[in-house]
């Protein structure tokens, strides 16, 4: 495959995987620790992965599609040799592979585990009987990644891209067409991600601040942080924070706990890509306010 056509391909990242897929593959469906993406014509790519606690058995697994298969009229499913040309792109991984196809469709996939960062993906490419491109599944193997050598973990879905620490696990995602949002957390620390569009629309009747205000009932929390303006390199930004004085914010946190949270948070108008981006954090003990600034460099739509 052409380095000109590799080029155009994008990444996808999503709790703790990335890969590179074609221009043209979207993803169609997902969950917590699931992606299915699709070109033109119908599904192409499956992901499924867990953490292993303990001793992992591939025959465990496999049982489980055998007896899936068998409960499917019409589909037949082996077991096969570890493909030659899949090697080197999966040599740091446990491998077992596998065929099926049905009358209209077939695929091909693994069971992998990485013994470094104990997790087990199923991943399998379907492929229709009149097509078959055997290049784009080896180059998508070669850029797939399971784990963080930095302590980063990317994030790319939608158009959005972030990065952030390892610590933070993913607990709640949405991504409505005019709102985006994901929240993580790492003990009694939580970060959210925000985007919503189209921002010419949002903007119509004001400015920033005067928006911001009225979202404040669906932001919650945020409202305590005293929002001013800002400059948040050379784009229209509001800013703010608050260690809880607040009535509103005392009344939410009362039943969890008799501490009051450390808030912090800023929004910025992207123009470029007449979006909204937002940053937010809460936590008992004090923001490391150095680390939420990497966090909004490296927060974009693109």
């Amino acid at each position: 495959m052409d380095n000109g056509r590799l080029e155009s391909w994008k990444t996808v990242a999503w709790n703790g995987l990335s890969l590179r897929v074609p221009p043209q593959w979207e993803v169609s469906s997902l969950a917590t620790s699931y992606l299915q993406l699709d070109d033109e014509v119908g599904p192409v790519l499956e992901l499924k992965w867990q953490q292993i606690k303990g001793l992992f058995s591939f025959q465990t697994h496999l049982k489980k599609l055998s007896r899936f298969s068998t409960s499917t009229p019409g589909l037949d499913f082996q077991v096969i040799p570890f493909p030659h040309e899949w090697q080197q792109a999966l040599r740091n991984f446990e491998v077992q592979s596998f065929v099926w196809q049905n009358t209209e469709v077939r695929g091909k996939g693994a069971i992998l585990y990485c013994p470094e960062c104990q997790k087990a993906i199923l991943l399998q490419f379907y492929q229709k009987q009149r097509r078959d491109d055997s290049r784009i599944p080896l180059e998508i193997l070669h850029s797939f990644r399971d784990h963080s050598e930095d302590g980063m973990v990317p994030w790319a879905l939608f158009g959005l891209r972030a990065l952030l620490p390892q610590r933070f696990a993913l607990v709640r995602h949405r991504f409505h067409p005019g709102h985006y949002q994901l929240e993580f957390q790492h003990q009694k620390e939580h970060l959210h991600l925000n985007r919503w569009g189209p921002a010419d629309l949002l903007l119509k009747d004001g400015d920033l601040l005067a928006w911001f205000n009225k979202k404040c009932g669906e932001l919650n929390w945020c409202n305590a942080a005293n929002m001013k303006k800002y400059n948040y390199d050379g784009k229209p930004a509001l800013q703010g924070q608050s260690q809880g004085s607040s009535a509103a914010v005392r009344r939410l946190w009362a039943r969890m706990t008799k501490k009051l949270p450390h808030i912090w948070v800023r929004v910025w108008h992207l123009a470029s890509r007449n979006q909204i981006l937002g940053v937010a954090a809460r936590g008992l003990k004090p923001l490391n306010e150095q680390m939420l600034e990497e966090v909004c460099s490296h927060y974009e739509m693109v």
